[in-house]
């Protein structure tokens, strides 16, 4: 009799352990309830509420945002499918765009981040006007909006817009960009030719820069200086020569 009762109480502790165990993680229900339960979030990440309706643009003045928007688009228009890398590229294909990031805002805007370039030449080839950067790019044909850009003449061949110029203009436009507030107001254009470079001023006065300095910052400098004391002297140069060791002004009678 007490053996019966002992096997009667094994058996029904294992009975109790089998259920334990069958309500486990490893059991099929268990298994059936993670598959849904993931299967649900990801059909919610995928659904319209993550699909990209905004887009916040900052830093865009001359490229309109339409156009910047017109670059953004992708097959899939969820925001976690969208190629940011790629977005940026597209973008700084503009011609006036420098710099530029992406960023998702969840659930459905994308903030574009842009840098634009500014023009600080206009080169007049094949009968139009050109504007350009001081990293050599064209960006448009001249609309007229800005008018105290130095002229750069001498530049040879066709013009289009995101075309970078020749590395032989690369001297005349670190002079540009590095010209002091004095002789930036008198400089009215920029001549590069045979590898040399040459500065007109708007008293009519020609800078003789020569070819390409290391040293650039020195040769403007220099320039900076004979301008400002010929204005504080009431004087007028005929020419400018700063293509030797030791300059030479010639003033005008």
């Amino acid at each position: 009799m007490k053996q019966k009762r002992a096997n009667t109480r094994r058996r029904s502790r294992g009975s109790r352990e089998s259920k334990i165990e069958g309500t486990g993680w490893d059991s099929p229900w268990s298994l059936v309830i993670v598959f849904f339960f993931l299967t649900s979030i990801f059909l919610f990440l995928r659904s319209p509420f993550f699909s990209v309706r905004n887009y916040v643009i900052n830093g865009a003045n001359r490229v309109p945002h339409e156009e910047i928007i017109a670059r953004c688009s992708q097959k899939s228009a969820n925001a976690f499918d969208l190629d940011l890398d790629k977005m940026e590229k597209a973008i700084q294909s503009s011609p006036w765009i420098k710099e530029v990031r992406c960023v998702r805002k969840f659930p459905d805007t994308i903030v574009i981040d842009v840098v634009e370039r500014k023009p600080v030449v206009f080169a007049p080839v094949g009968g139009k006007i050109w504007l350009v950067d001081d990293e050599g790019r064209v960006l448009q044909e001249d609309d007229g909006v800005l008018g105290d850009l130095i002229a750069l003449t001498g530049v040879q061949g066709i013009l289009s817009p995101g075309q970078f110029l020749g590395p032989e203009y690369e001297w005349g436009l670190k002079i540009v960009a590095g010209l002091g507030p004095v002789s930036q107001k008198k400089v009215i254009e920029l001549n590069v030719e045979g590898g040399e470079c040459t500065l007109i001023l708007d008293d009519g006065c020609i800078v003789f820069m020569g070819a390409y300095e290391t040293n650039c910052e020195f040769r403007i400098g220099l320039l900076e200086s004979i301008v400002s004391e010929l204005e504080e002297q009431g004087q007028l140069a005929e020419y400018i020569d700063l293509r030797f060791d030791k300059h030479a002004v010639k003033l005008k009678l």
